[in-house]
């Protein structure tokens, strides 16, 4: 995994995948991506979990709450993917932080990394900016 940090965008590919959704002009993806945390019955790997933050760090942007180091250029051009942050979808960027937090190779990467409490303070930081 190439992390820099417990942020949702301090990795590869978080970052990669928020400026192919934004260069595609791909607001399906951002649905996908989700749904695809949500029906796994397996365990969720690295990969998946970091573009999944992705995707709920995207739709708290859409409602104007984006994290501090959500990347600029695809921050301004949000509006391009013709996407609304609807409670349906807000509740499903929820629930896929929630699973990823419950259990993940993401998880265990960071636990046994002795950063933990950090990255999880980054996810209920996502929890609340995804609350109506």
């Amino acid at each position: 995994m190439g992390a820099w940090g417990t942020r949702n965008f301090e990795n590869e590919g978080s970052q990669d995948w928020i400026f192919d959704i934004i260069e595609n002009k791909d607001g399906g993806a951002v649905t996908d991506t989700l749904a695809r945390i949500v029906n796994n019955t397996e365990t969720l790997e690295t990969s998946d979990c970091e573009e999944a933050l992705a995707a709920a760090e995207l739709v708290a942007a859409l409602m104007g709450r984006a994290s501090e180091d959500f990347p600029e250029d695809p921050l301004d051009a949000l509006d391009s993917l013709n996407l609304i942050a609807t409670k349906g979808l807000r509740g499903q960027a929820a629930a896929v932080v929630t699973k990823i937090l419950a259990g993940s190779e993401l998880r265990n990467y960071w636990d046994t990394d002795g950063q933990l409490q950090a990255w999880e303070a980054v996810q209920a930081g996502l929890l609340k900016r995804l609350d109506v």
